[in-house]
């Protein structure tokens, strides 16, 4: 045995036609707010035999008591395609429950005596006539009511709507193990998708019954029903939540809710992997010996900056700053390598002649003096820094730990300023490379050490290196004073790169998921 929830709405009940309408109309025309139904309307202006449509409510009360004498007015289109499936496939219902719609309590006098009102397309004025119809189909079926009572919150109001359903359907008590089908087509589409969702979410097993119309081989007018399994349902739900999550920045919750779905592309899925890999910086088929080559350093620069975007407009702060101030500092070393690869000075080292470009390392402790000169004297590393347009003068340069100064941020900013001071500059990048910044404003430390919460003004105070402005916009703080200058500097640079906006990358992978 089945149960079987149906929705309902004006197509439920319709006129085969109007020759009885106007004297019915007319018994009960003045007891209504809204004296303006007289004219029923076709269907299809073109094909009369279609029928005719009136709103739910005064359908209901002009036939409410007529029904017996004149139910040869009367089609019920989809209940008799989807009883015929039923009747077809041999099918035994338990239960019928129609869901009925009354918003009485929302709509004042001086509102429902206009005929648009949506008070007059509720059909809880059809009980009766649905009570008949199922009595020659042997059926007791019973009626739920989706009753708004906030203002302005009617059953086309998506949340609204879900929260009714939720708790009419929340109501039913029989085994959850039952086969159940569900016809939503008629109504709103908020009510339409709230019982589909509502139902996946209720019922174990269910099934969900629709009308398709179509011309026979005569050309006449056709309806058949269909079970669709609600695995489709579920699925194509669970797709479209992915493609959310996947467009918001969620790309691995995405990847995780796909896990368990078949006939996915692989292709699709092995997009969404790498960009899962990129939003943890991991880059697996990448040959590592590359990682600290300018072009691909200056890649990761330009992507991290549009994923900083992504991290701070989820509020996502902490990854946000800790990536800027690695992208900041990547920058520096990136700039300073490219300018400092032009230089065709050299020096003598061990009784060679070498070009001082090639003296200068980039690896994984960071950017300093090749190890072949490790060992050499302090003045001949002065000599390769000084060649190297690195303010030596500045700073007292004795010991192997001084000479560490060439991976220290205020030694970068100094250096690459000494080479060329004519490229833009942001607040946050100079004040992040101050040897002497008041540590007490350092949001990434406070964050990584202190494990502190952040507020939206601390975190726009952090990019704009001051705490005296009116911006009140976490984004536009971002966009307009860091990641704007930021690429200015590395196209001043002329530091290589690709630009492919990581909002559009984002949407192809999730317009690929069907």
């Amino acid at each position: 045995m089945s149960i079987w929830i149906v929705t309902t709405g004006n197509s439920d009940v319709i006129l085969k036609y109007d020759k009885n309408w106007s004297n019915l109309y007319e018994e009960i025309r003045y007891d209504l707010e809204c004296t303006e139904f007289a004219s029923p309307l076709p269907l299809d202006p073109k094909d009369k035999s279609a029928g005719y449509t009136i709103p739910a409510r005064v359908l209901g009360l002009v036939y409410a008591n007529k029904f017996d004498d004149y139910k040869g007015d009367l089609e019920f289109p989809l209940l008799d395609t989807y009883c015929e499936f039923f009747l077809k496939e041999n099918i035994k219902l338990e239960k019928i429950i129609i869901l009925l719609t009354d918003q009485t309590q929302i709509f004042k006098q001086d509102q429902i005596i206009y005929e648009k009102c949506p008070y007059w397309q509720d059909t809880c004025t059809l009980k009766p006539l649905f009570e008949k119809y199922f009595q020659t189909e042997n059926y007791q079926p019973e009626f739920l009511y989706l009753a708004p009572t906030e203002i302005n919150k009617g059953i086309d109001n998506w949340n609204e709507t879900l929260a009714l359903v939720q708790g009419t359907l929340g109501k039913l008590d029989f085994n959850t193990s039952k086969t159940v089908y569900v016809s939503h087509q008629a109504g709103t589409p908020a009510i339409s998708s709230a019982v589909q969702f509502v139902s996946l979410g209720k019922f174990k097993t269910v099934k969900f019954l629709v009308s398709n119309e179509y011309f026979d081989e005569n050309y006449e007018r056709k309806s058949q029903s269909e079970a669709i399994k609600s695995s489709n349902y579920w699925r194509g739900l669970q797709i479209q939540k992915a493609k959310q999550l996947i467009t918001s920045g969620f790309p691995g919750a995405a990847l995780k809710i796909l896990d368990n779905i078949e006939g996915i592309d692989k292709n699709a899925i092995a997009e969404l992997e790498n960009i899962v890999d990129f939003f943890n910086l991991h880059s697996p088929t990448t040959d590592d010996s590359q990682d600290f080559a300018i072009p691909q350093a200056t890649q990761r620069i330009v992507d991290t900056l549009d994923l900083i975007g992504f991290f701070f407009n989820q509020k996502n702060y902490l990854q946000g700053i800790t990536l800027l101030a690695a992208a900041q500092e990547t920058f520096l070393k990136t700039a300073i390598l490219s300018q400092v690869a032009m230089i065709n000075d050299t020096v003598i080292v061990n009784g060679s002649s070498r070009k001082v470009s090639d003296l200068l390392a980039w690896s994984s402790p960071g950017l300093f003096l090749h190890t072949t000169v490790k060992n050499e004297s302090s003045h001949l590393k002065k000599d390769i820094l000084t060649k190297l347009k690195f303010p030596v003068t500045r700073f007292n340069l004795k010991t192997d730990k001084d000479f560490e100064i060439t991976n220290k941020n205020f030694g970068l900013v100094a250096w690459l300023r000494n080479i060329d001071d004519n490229f833009v500059k942001w607040p946050l990048l100079l004040w992040y490379c101050d040897r002497y910044r008041n540590q007490e404003d350092d949001l990434r430390n406070q964050l990584m050490h202190n494990l502190r919460g952040v507020e939206d003004r601390d975190v726009i105070d952090y990019l704009l290196a001051d705490k005296n402005h009116k911006i009140n916009d976490v984004m536009s703080a971002y966009n307009d004073n860091v990641k704007q200058p930021f690429l200015n500097a590395i196209n001043y640079f002329k530091l290589p790169y690709k630009r492919e906006k990581l909002s559009k990358k984002l949407q192809e992978i999730a317009d690929s998921l069907i």
